[in-house]
């Protein structure tokens, strides 16, 4: 992959992982907000969607790094690693769409049950 053999500066891929430990966050966050959670509420809320947020991530650079591995043993050519490239950024979008529900969900149900 393109990304991994750049040498210094932020890579798309890293953007991604960002945005994949923000969204969890973000998506439990707003339901606390919603649901006028008091300080317990936003403390579970945010634990939980910090720890989603940080197993996503940790998830997304495994997968670049294997990928990336994988790409770089077998030798493929560009057309390829192209194909791969794309299919990763298509499994990253789904990841964090996966994240921002999976947070939103339980703090969901994290706010009903200390309702």
């Amino acid at each position: 992959m393109s990304e991994q053999r750049q040498s210094g500066g932020v890579t798309l891929w890293d953007l991604l992982t960002l945005i994949s430990f923000v969204l969890p966050v973000a998506g439990a966050s707003g339901v606390a907000k919603g649901s006028h959670a008091g300080l317990l509420g936003y403390a579970l809320v945010l634990s939980i969607a910090l720890t989603i947020g940080i197993c996503c991530a940790a998830c997304m650079r495994v997968a670049l790094v294997r990928v990336g591995g994988y790409l770089v043993r077998i030798n493929q050519s560009a057309r390829t690693e192209s194909l791969y490239s794309a299919g990763m950024l298509i499994a990253a979008f789904i990841w964090m769409v996966f994240a921002f529900v999976a947070a939103v969900w339980l703090a969901t149900k994290i706010l009903t049950l200390i309702h």
